[in-house]
């Protein structure tokens, strides 16, 4: 199992998808930017960084075969 990315790896990670996703207009601009998930949501940011670490994670596992090829 892929060890899990520190806090502050997820939080870089979710900022960049944040970011492509309001550029891209894949969800609505007008929805809360992550940065001010934690003040207004705090649930919201929680559920967006789970799904940021388990990509991270998911990354690292094919890193980690890659490796033993």
């Amino acid at each position: 199992m892929p060890a899990r990315p520190s806090l502050e790896e997820i939080e870089a990670a979710a900022r960049v998808l944040d970011r492509a996703g309001r550029f891209y207009r894949w969800w609505n601009p007008e929805l809360t930017a992550y940065d001010e998930l934690a003040a207004k949501d705090p649930i919201g940011k929680s559920e967006f960084d789970g799904i940021v670490e388990q990509m991270l994670m998911a990354a690292e596992a094919v890193r980690a075969a890659d490796s033993k090829k």
